[in-house]
Formats: C-alpha cells, structure tokens, sequence
C-alpha cells in the first residue's frame, strides 16, 4: 500500500486533500486509480487507510475518503540532533538516515567550523527529504526540522532536555571524555535526549568549553575518527537502540 503525507490542516470530514509533490507522485509516478486504496500520514502521529476519489489530469490535488484511523504516540525519549552544517550534500544524508533511525527533531547549527549557509530553497529539499524518509520507513511522526541557529543559541535551550551529550572525535579518561554507550547505561531513562555532532572540523575548544559549562556530557564514538555524517548517524542508532528498543 502506498503513502502520502497530508498536512493536518488538509484533512477535514473524513476527507484528506493531497496535493503539491504528493499529488504529482500519486498521480504522474505511481497513477493511482479512484477506488485505489492507500495509507495517508499527517506526520503528528495519526495513520490514515484511504480510498483514492478523484485523480483528473486537470486538478492539482487529488482527494481521498478516510476509511480507518490508528494514532501512535510518539516514542520516547525524544532525540533531538544538533548538527553542525556540514559542506555540500551531506546534510541530506544524515537527515534521510537519522530519520530512518527515528530522530525527533533536527537542528542546523552555525558552529565556528560549519561549512554552509543552506538557503530557503534548500530547506524546503530537506523538508520534501524528511518526508520521503518518513514515509518509507513507515514512521507516524515527520521530524521537526528547525531553522538553523548560532551555537551559544542552542547551548542557551540545554534546560529543555534531560540528557546533552557533544560528541567527541577522542577518548581521554583524564578529560571524562567516556563512550557514548557507557554514558547512556550511566542515566535513567530520560525524556528526551540532544545530540551535539560537530561539522567536519569539529567543535571549536571554546565551543566545547562553552557546551560543558551549559551542562553537555562530552562522549565519544569509539577509537576511530568518524566523518560528520557518520557520526551523526551512529550516535543516533545506539542512542535509539539503547532508548527505543
């Protein structure tokens, strides 16, 4: 069965209006038939079966009658992703992957070493990412993806949270700098998690010092140096793995 997101303002008397890119997928890519029936989600939890109503070549929305609906909560604890930007692509990356992996929310972060300023239509790709991410790893909830802020400004929201952990490229004893696995083990289970990955250059030493007086944990990957990409996508399965399992 195939799904599409609707916004929850698009759905009213058991009717979902599906439009924009979803509409041309429905319609130009998969050609979908009337009386066809599909799986609709609005991205705040609810699942929808629906049948396919109308799809003429002349409208630029489709319409689709709620046959059934199931809610999910959202998973706990919340895992929120504090990206530094990183250069090119690879933020696309990580936000297709950790998606997958089930991160709640993503925030771009202007770090002293980030490597782009992503501009509006660059954040509507990601958007239009997330939900093609959403969809096919059969998530009930679309990640909030944040519009990007300054480092201090992210370290100024740590109350929010009842974890912070800022991944580190190293492993010193000395400085507490433990495993990101040994950290987790080490709390109960918390409400919600942020995750601080630095872009290719890390975090800067004044970033770092900032990050722990503000309340950060500072825990690493393992032994070896990881890209920016990787490193987000690995801290978010073991903490999901550690958490959401």
């Amino acid at each position: 069965m195939h799904t599409f997101y609707v916004s929850p303002s698009q759905i009213s008397n058991n009717i979902a209006t599906i439009t924009g890119s979803e509409h041309h997928h429905l319609r130009n890519v998969l050609r979908t038939k009337p009386g066809e029936t599909v799986r609709i989600i609005d991205g705040k939890g609810n699942v929808y079966t629906a049948q396919i109503l109308e799809t003429d070549d002349a409208r630029i929305s489709s319409e689709a009658r709620i046959l059934s609906h199931e809610f999910h909560a959202i998973v706990s604890p919340k895992l929120t992703l504090f990206q530094g930007l990183p250069k090119s692509d690879k933020m696309e990356l990580i936000l297709q992957k950790t998606t997958e992996l089930g991160v709640t929310q993503i925030v771009p972060l202007h770090s002293e070493y980030a490597l782009q300023k992503p501009s509006q239509n660059r954040y509507e790709r990601w958007h239009r990412m997330l939900i093609s991410a959403t969809k096919q790893s059969e998530r009930a909830w679309l990640p909030e993806l944040c519009n990007a802020q300054e480092f201090n400004a992210a370290l100024a929201q740590l109350d929010k949270f009842s974890l912070c952990l800022l991944l580190s490229p190293h492993r010193d004893e000395e400085s507490h700098v433990q495993h990101i696995q040994r950290v987790l083990r080490g709390e109960s289970r918390p409400d919600s998690v942020a995750l601080f990955v630095g872009p290719e250059g890390g975090f800067s030493d004044q970033e770092v010092t900032s990050a722990i007086e503000s309340g950060c944990t500072l825990a690493t990957l393992g032994r070896n140096i990881l890209r920016t990409e990787t490193a987000a996508i690995v801290a978010l399965a073991v903490a999901a793995y550690e958490y959401q399992l």
